[in-house]
C-alpha cells in the first residue's frame, strides 16, 4: 500500500489541510475506481471539519478531479488552493452572542462652556 495525500490551500486565509490515503496496486492504476461516492463523502465530511468551510460539489469534484489525474501521473503528493466559503454562512444572522446584550445609556456632551473664539460660534451637528 502507497500513501498518497491531498494538500488544500485556503486561497483567503492560505491555512492548509492535509487528507491522506492509503491505496493498493490496482487502485493506483484505476484511481478512479478508488473515489466512490462514500469515500468522496468521508473526504468531503473530514475536510469540513478540519476546515470550518463548506465545501460543495463542485469543490469536491475539482479536488477529486485533480486528485485522481495527480495519483495517475504518479505524484504521491497533490496540492490544490481553493477559495471556500464559512460554514453556515447561510445561518449567520441567528448566531447568538453570550456578551452582555444591554444598550448602554448614552451621555450627553456638556456645551454650557462652548464659547466661540473668533466671531460667530460655527454651526454643531451631533447627529
Amino acid at each position: 500500500m502507497v500513501q498518497y495525500s491531498l494538500n488544500i490551500t485556503e486561497k483567503n486565509t492560505n491555512q492548509q489541510y492535509r487528507y491522506t490515503v492509503d491505496l493498493e496496486q490496482h487502485y493506483e492504476d484505476q484511481p478512479t475506481n478508488f473515489f466512490t461516492p462514500i469515500v468522496c463523502n468521508k473526504i468531503k465530511y473530514e475536510l469540513e471539519s478540519q476546515s470550518n468551510c463548506q465545501i460543495n460539489d463542485m469543490h469536491l469534484q475539482t479536488i477529486i478531479k485533480t486528485w485522481v489525474q495527480d495519483i495517475k501521473e504518479g505524484y504521491r503528493d497533490s496540492s490544490i488552493i481553493l477559495d471556500l466559503p464559512i460554514a453556515n454562512h447561510q445561518n449567520i444572522h441567528n448566531l447568538t452572542e453570550l456578551a452582555n446584550q444591554e444598550i448602554s445609556p448614552l451621555i450627553y456632551p456638556d456645551l454650557s462652556d462652548l464659547e466661540p473664539k473668533i466671531g460667530a460660534l460655527p454651526p454643531l451637528d451631533f447627529s
